[in-house]
């Protein structure tokens, strides 16, 4: 039996939402809301789950502005549609909710046609994310055949430098737990699974630049002098314009992330690193996580 679409009205007139969950309940599962407050809290908990919100305006505590205000700080207005509510028909009332990010707006009284607009809205927004599940599968797709290539080349830098490739699997695993660890913890970052499949494939070329370092410093067995680790940094501007003159030729966003990686790679977030002596937030976030899983590593 195909599971119903799961719908979050939000008023704090009882029989407003008694009324709606009338005209819905045959085809829909319905929670309700009382407040503000109330939708944020089922919001936080059940957000993967709801289809639509059903949103009244005015209310105590907090109103509907502020609640759509609260969804397009926490990005659930992408994947949620809302169809606010009122009776109040001013057009910068209106307007002001589309603004916020509602999809469509319906006064009382509700009628048949209030059934056909949620149906509309919630059949929209599923066409919509199959067909972005598409696109995305199509990218991370593209990154699986990537893969065979960055291996080839990681690989070939691993056995000259004496290793035996297994360093390459551990940063890609590593920056692979880490990026999904970021991504539970905050929104601060945009990583979709396109984007984190790109990150681990090229996490994979970061020492690239290390097939030019001469072989009795890349093999060396003891400590380098100070004049050889001068040499043995340069790995990381190498790997950088290795992937610098290849974007001449193509335009590809994994070459484009190899390159903040290969150059970055060794910056520190007190800005002691190198080669640029980037600080904080001015190191790309890819380039910060590899710096991890490479640390760990070692």
């Amino acid at each position: 039996m195909k599971k119903k679409k799961l719908i979050l009205i939000v008023d704090d007139a009882e029989m407003n939402r008694a009324m709606l969950a009338d005209i819905l309940a045959a085809e829909y599962e319905i929670i309700e809301a009382g407040d503000g407050v109330e939708a944020i809290e089922i919001l936080q908990r059940r957000h993967y789950e709801v289809s639509l919100v059903l949103l009244d305006i005015v209310m105590p505590r907090i109103d509907g502005f502020e609640v759509l205000a609260v969804m397009n700080k926490s990005g659930w207005i992408t994947q949620i549609p809302v169809i606010t509510i009122s009776s109040e028909t001013a057009s910068s009332y209106i307007d002001h909710a589309y603004d916020l990010g509602a999809t469509d707006y319906i006064s009382r009284p509700f009628d048949e046609k209030t059934v056909q607009r949620v149906r509309n809205t919630i059949m929209l927004y599923s066409k919509q994310k199959t067909l972005e599940d598409m696109v995305t599968e199509q990218i991370v797709e593209k990154e699986r055949n990537n893969f065979l290539m960055v291996e080839i080349l990681s690989n070939i830098v691993e056995f000259r430098n004496g290793e035996s490739g297994l360093h390459v699997l551990h940063i890609r695993t590593l920056t692979e737990m880490l990026l999904r660890k970021l991504a539970e913890t905050t929104d601060r970052y945009s990583l979709p699974a396109a984007r984190l499949a790109l990150v681990v494939n090229a996490s994979a070329l970061h020492d690239i630049g290390k097939i030019s370092i001469p072989e009795e410093i890349l093999n060396k067995p003891g400590r380098l002098t100070p004049e050889e680790f001068e040499v043995m940094k340069t790995h990381s501007a190498i790997g950088a314009q290795i992937m610098e003159d290849a974007l001449q030729r193509h335009h590809e966003d994994l070459i484009q992330v190899a390159y903040n990686i290969c150059r970055w790679h060794h910056e520190r977030y007190d800005g002691q690193g190198y080669p640029d002596g980037l600080r904080g937030e001015d190191i790309p976030i890819e380039a910060q996580v590899v710096a991890l899983a490479d640390v760990y590593d070692a």
